[in-house]
């Protein structure tokens, strides 16, 4: 396994942060050089760069990332929302990660209603309370499996 970051690891913060570290601690390869040789010798690409942080096109090294996702043979699954993609009004205000599958987290996004890749939908826990004080009618699909298809 192999991780490409979009910017240095000094830059992350936050729960990012959090996470560079316990991939250091678990010895996984980060790179923030070339990602092409990572792409073509990987099985599957897994996208997360940009999910509700979505703030305008994607620029820079983000973008150049997105377009080597797009252009790989590798089989490519966003993780949430592809990268590039309003997770909430679908609007796509540059570049998007063209994904092959989306595994969408807790609930399925209303940005993804007009995306054409296979969508599965993953639990992440998320106790039912939570739905109920918010005024969401939910009735978990996580009974056999932590994750499901989602059909449309």
């Amino acid at each position: 396994m192999s991780v490409v970051l979009d910017r240095s690891p000094d830059a992350l913060d936050g729960a990012v942060s959090t996470q560079y570290r316990i991939l250091e601690g678990m010895n996984v390869s980060v790179t923030t050089s070339d990602a092409s040789d990572v792409c073509s010798e990987a099985d599957t690409v897994v996208d997360s760069l940009i999910g509700y942080g979505l703030q305008g096109a994607p620029r820079g090294r983000t973008q150049d990332l997105i377009d080597l996702c797009n252009d790989t043979e590798t089989p490519t699954v966003s993780l949430d929302v592809p990268s590039g993609l309003d997770a909430t009004t679908g609007e796509r205000p540059g570049l998007l990660v063209e994904s092959d599958e989306i595994l969408t987290l807790a609930l399925p996004k209303t940005g993804l209603r007009e995306i054409e890749s296979r969508l599965y939908l993953g639990d992440i826990s998320i106790p039912r309370i939570v739905y109920d004080r918010v005024g969401i009618e939910y009735e978990t699909p996580f009974r056999e499996s932590y994750c499901v298809a989602v059909e449309r």
